[in-house]
């Protein structure tokens, strides 16, 4: 199981690695999801993406980094529900950051959408220590 979690979790390290140059700066951490109201404000929105994207590879880095053999058959079924959302806030994170203006409500909507699940899935398995 331990192996399992390792695979998928550095299997979304390297997604990252490939992901847009927006995930690979460094975020602000002034910026403010509920700030982000006007044109002027949609950097701020993407700037505070990157901060909950950066915060959320520590989270799942260290969760591989402190898995165990004696996962149960709930710890299975949180690792994949973690795992789906977790690829959902990315794919959900990288269309905000390419999304026109005429898109971007829905875009804004789906990723805190993506961001909700990410946050229940990871209550359900409630890792020790994060």
């Amino acid at each position: 199981m331990k192996t399992r979690i390792i695979v998928l979790l550095g299997a979304a390290l390297v997604l990252a690695g490939v992901a847009p140059s927006w995930s690979q700066t460094t975020p602000s951490p002034a910026a403010s999801p509920a700030a982000a109201t006007s044109t002027d404000s949609r950097d701020g929105y993407l700037q505070s993406v990157k901060l909950s994207m950066a915060s959320w590879r520590a989270k799942l880095a260290d969760l591989g980094a402190r898995a165990s053999n004696g996962t149960t058959a709930a710890g299975k079924d949180a690792e994949t529900d973690i795992s789906g959302a977790w690829a959902r806030v990315e794919l959900a994170a990288e269309r905000l950051d390419s999304v026109g203006v005429a898109g971007w409500a829905d875009a804004k909507a789906a990723y805190e959408r993506a961001v909700d699940d990410m946050n229940a899935a990871w209550a359900k398995f409630k890792p020790a220590k994060t």
